[in-house]
């Protein structure tokens, strides 16, 4: 309850901050307002994929899942039977937010993707289908949630997805090392303050001028918050967005080096 109450006072002070595309003075994010956070258009592939979340919703079988997570324990990591209905409802991420990764995705056009938090695979298929030619490697830690996950890009046809399984500390440096570079990422994983700063650290290294960093759950936590922080404070980083629930990170050096907080 505690946690649910900070959050709402963190999500009061972004609606007070947050402005609209009139008070944007940049291009770039202007068009992206325009042309990204305001198309209302109904996309076919949004059907492809939302009718694999009704199957994964409606889905009364239980696994066992693994975390090794912000809510790890002792050992490093938590175990739990959960429903798989269970888990497409509280850790998949809602429509609205779906919809949107297809579009950044498909205005961006990225040629490599990488996402961190495979999950039930609900945000993977967004973003894969929205970009069909591209090389896409996802991560998850936990096993059973990983086959789930794999079951539904099949279903959705999503062959361009390469699942890596794994404790993201240990696969993500060599899921990194195969490949080239990482136009576009999508951190969705562990929400500590140093695993999301490392994180960072790490996929930048691999990022060039255009690529695009995603964070989700950046109010989640103080933790969250603070990493959040650093990394618009990072000497690379010119331009971000924050949408509330998301966190948007741009390289561009031919950009002014701006923070935008933007209603969504």
């Amino acid at each position: 309850m505690l946690n649910k109450i900070k959050i709402l006072f963190r999500f009061l002070t972004y609606r007070l901050k947050a402005k609209t595309k009139h008070a944007v003075h940049s291009p770039f994010v202007y068009d992206f307002i325009c042309n990204v956070l305001e198309d209302k258009t109904v996309y076919p592939d949004y059907k492809t994929v939302e009718q694999q979340v009704i199957r994964l919703r409606r889905n009364p079988n239980s696994i066992e899942t693994v975390d090794f997570g912000a809510r790890k324990g002792r050992t490093g990591y938590t175990t739990k039977l959960r429903k798989v209905k269970e888990i497409a409802a509280t850790t998949g991420i809602p429509r609205k937010y779906g919809r949107l990764l297809f579009r950044i995705v498909r205005y961006f056009k990225p040629e490599t993707m990488l996402e961190l938090g495979t999950s039930a695979g609900i945000s993977t298929m967004y973003q894969a289908i929205a970009a069909p030619s591209a090389t896409i490697k996802t991560i998850e830690g936990c096993a059973s949630t990983a086959a789930l996950a794999q079951e539904s890009l099949n279903s959705a046809g999503c062959s361009n997805v390469s699942l890596v399984m794994g404790n993201f500390n240990k696969v993500l440096p060599e899921t990194l090392g195969s490949l080239l570079k990482v136009d576009y990422a999508f951190i969705d994983g562990n929400h500590t303050y140093e695993a999301t700063v490392n994180y960072f650290g790490e996929i930048a290294a691999k990022s060039g001028n255009d690529a695009l960093l995603i964070f989700h759950d950046i109010h989640w936590s103080a933790e969250m918050e603070k990493a959040w922080e650093e990394i618009i404070k990072h000497p690379r980083v010119t331009v971000t967005i924050d949408l509330f629930d998301m966190g948007l990170v741009f390289f561009r050096r031919e950009l002014s080096r701006q923070h935008f907080v933007i209603r969504f």
